[in-house]
């Protein structure tokens, strides 16, 4: 009897054993498994955060090429606002790189933030008074009204310059978007200097 005994504890302990090993192991499983899911969620969380950043930073970088490449061809036009033919013969490069810069702009607006999108806004109007202001001067060197060319002269070279300022707006609040952390150690001294 008592080596039945013996064999029905150790049966006992042998199924025990197992229930105990077999109940650790599906909680060391599920444990896996939850963390398994935590790491890629975050995984896909971080990949989208990159994704939605190289997004955002290619349509401001878009924007501000296409400011450039406008700024540049109302440049050539102003040279060329006394001549008629050579104005005509680039107004239609600058007409569709004006629409790519519209589009631009529609892009950058839409990223945001609305601070960024305010700095869009401001840059593409000015782009577009600088725009208007040499195709008044055109229009004045085509009547030969020479003192409304040059008051026209005089507007578009304000228009211009208006310019380099908007623009380094832009990327100021473009990069402190891209790079919120950057941002706000590099804001904090012109905050304390605007208020003294």
């Amino acid at each position: 009897m008592d080596a039945l005994w013996v064999a029905l504890v150790a049966a006992g302990a042998a199924i025990i054993a197992s229930a105990t090993t077999g109940w650790f192991t599906t909680r060391a499983a599920q444990a896996q498994a939850k963390t398994n899911l935590l790491v890629q969620q975050e995984q896909l969380r971080y990949a989208q955060g990159e994704a939605r950043h190289q997004q955002r930073r290619q349509a401001y970088a878009t924007f501000i090429k296409a400011v450039g490449t406008v700024q540049t061809k109302v440049a050539d036009l102003t040279s060329v606002a006394h001549d008629a033919e050579a104005f005509e013969e680039i107004l239609p490069g600058a007409r569709e790189d004006r629409a790519c810069l519209m589009s631009a702009t529609h892009e950058a607006f839409l990223e945001g933030p609305a601070h960024v999108g305010e700095r869009v806004r401001e840059l593409y109007n000015a782009v577009d008074r600088y725009w208007a202001a040499v195709m008044r001067m055109r229009d004045a060197h085509r009547t030969d009204d020479t003192t409304q060319a040059s008051d026209c002269r005089a507007r578009v070279i304000s228009c211009r310059n208006a310019l380099g300022p908007l623009r380094i707006a832009f990327v100021e609040a473009a990069q402190g978007a891209l790079n919120p952390g950057e941002a706000t150690a590099a804001q904090m001294p012109s905050l304390g200097s605007a208020s003294t």
